[in-house]
């Protein structure tokens, strides 16, 4: 997997997701395959469970009928939140060569208010209440049902795709509706949301090994002592190019800064783009302190540059993801309205060890979801929406039939996801030296033998699914 996500290293996160076009799981960025496919629409309702309201918005959709034989099943790739893309309709990706196995149509829909599936002229607080799980899982079967009609599918056998948050609702959508799909892969699924994700950074540093982890230790160490004082402060500015504007008295700049720094070093991790650059970084002395080894990791793209120097103003932050303009490219905000309503995911450090130092705790989570989407959030109903989404759904103990959880050994989301087997048809496999959505790639012949297990155990769920 190392070098394959090209396109990460710009890329800006928030709250462990990639704020671009692709969200969490992604193609490469030189390919152009799946450009041949044409877009559809589907005229899908805003409120599936108010039947008074009939207000409708047009869903995008891909179909890719290269190896569909008369008869044969359906496979969904359920898109999470980001554009739907047509990669994943070709044999670049397992899925598409699963297809192409067992004579399969392969299907993208896209979530709503991602991409240019948005019911609502803009995406104010209020326009974004129909953004939710159940109604996005609905848009799925409601959709399936559609496309039956719409294709003569009478008689095939769906089974759904998804990483990331896509692969909770790939397992969410079977353990709902089995009726529509007879199985899922759920590929890097965390199906236990949470408010307080502290094991994320846990399996972060212990992705890096100990010595590294220790010396990023001892760098946030610095980097909190040196904020207690005046002269600490213009110390880190130097250190860190910091604009002078940066004084470490405003207490959510000085969490701004930790997540940013937290975050460059959690994406690399997460999809194993260059996880040995880092471990050499922090371990040689010759590159100075450790804060000076760990500041030369840090890419600033997501803090206003002026003058040559880091802007770090919590309060720009806020004013970026309260816009409320849609851009099919930009998803910030409807996915942090998500983790705000119910899935949490919020990654801290409040595990008493934390390499990452202490400047990430939960609170300062909460306080973003208000901050943003006004005084309707508050620190109870994001507690409740989350506690909520794990009674409803399950968290790590679903109670659902033919699914596969693969996971990689690298990815911070596994705490979060299902490692062990919950019955004889639900399956997990971990996939080792693998990062986020590793298994959802086409398989060669290079591959590890983890990642060939897994993709043999994913084949033959599938054969169980379509008897």
């Amino acid at each position: 997997m190392d070098g394959t996500f090209d396109n990460l290293l710009n890329t800006k996160m928030v709250m462990g997701r990639p704020m671009d076009r692709y969200g969490m799981i992604r193609p490469p960025v030189v390919s152009k395959i799946g450009d041949q496919f044409e877009e559809h629409w589907f005229e899908q309702r805003v409120d599936h469970f108010n039947k008074h309201d009939n207000k409708t918005f047009k869903q995008l959709y891909y179909v890719g009928d290269n190896y569909y034989k008369t008869g044969g099943p359906v496979f969904l790739l359920i898109s999470g939140e980001c554009e739907a893309g047509t990669f994943w309709l070709t044999n670049a990706t397992y899925m598409g060569q699963m297809a192409k196995k067992y004579g399969a149509l392969a299907v993208v829909l896209e979530h709503r208010y991602y991409g240019r599936s948005v019911p609502t002229p803009d995406l104010s607080t209020q326009n974004l209440k129909h953004l939710s799980i159940e109604l996005a899982l609905k848009d799925t079967e409601q959709f399936a049902l559609y496309l039956t009609k719409r294709l003569s599918l009478e008689g095939s056998k769906w089974v759904v795709f998804g990483g990331s948050y896509a692969g909770a609702l790939a397992a969410w959508f079977r353990e709902k509706y089995p009726n529509i799909a007879v199985g899922a892969i759920a590929s890097s699924a965390p199906v236990e949301t949470t408010v307080n994700n502290m094991n994320f950074l846990k399996v972060v540093s212990e992705s890096l090994g100990k010595e590294c982890s220790n010396n990023i230790r001892k760098a946030n160490m610095d980097i909190e002592n040196l904020l207690k004082t005046p002269e600490g402060v213009i110390k880190l500015r130097k250190t860190l190019n910091l604009c002078d504007t940066f004084d470490g008295k405003n207490i959510n700049d000085n969490r701004w800064l930790a997540q940013e720094m937290m975050n460059n070093i959690a994406l690399t991790v997460q999809y194993n783009t260059n996880i040995s650059h880092i471990i050499e970084t922090m371990n040689d002395p010759s590159g100075g302190t450790p804060l000076e080894r760990y500041a030369k990791l840090q890419t600033w793209d997501y803090f206003n540059q002026t003058n040559a120097c880091n802007d770090v103003k919590y309060a720009d932050y806020i004013a970026k993801v309260k816009n409320i303009t849609i851009n099919p490219k930009i998803v910030e905000r409807q996915w942090l309205y998500q983790t705000c309503t119910e899935l949490g995911y919020f990654e801290t450090t409040d595990l008493p060890d934390c390499a990452f130092g202490h400047n990430i705790p939960v609170e300062y989570y909460i306080q973003q979801c208000v901050d943003i989407f006004g005084p309707q959030i508050t620190a109870q109903t994001v507690r409740n929406g989350i506690h909520r989404t794990n009674a409803y759904y399950g968290g790590l103990k679903p109670n659902v039939t033919n699914v596969v959880f693969p996971n990689g050994s690298l990815d911070p989301w596994h705490a979060l996801s299902v490692l062990t087997d919950i019955n004889n048809t639900t399956k997990a496999v971990m996939i080792e030296n693998y990062s986020h959505g590793g298994d959802m790639y086409a398989s060669s012949p290079s591959d590890t033998q983890s990642l060939k297990n897994a993709h043999k155990l994913i084949e033959q769920q599938i054969g169980e699914y379509l008897k």
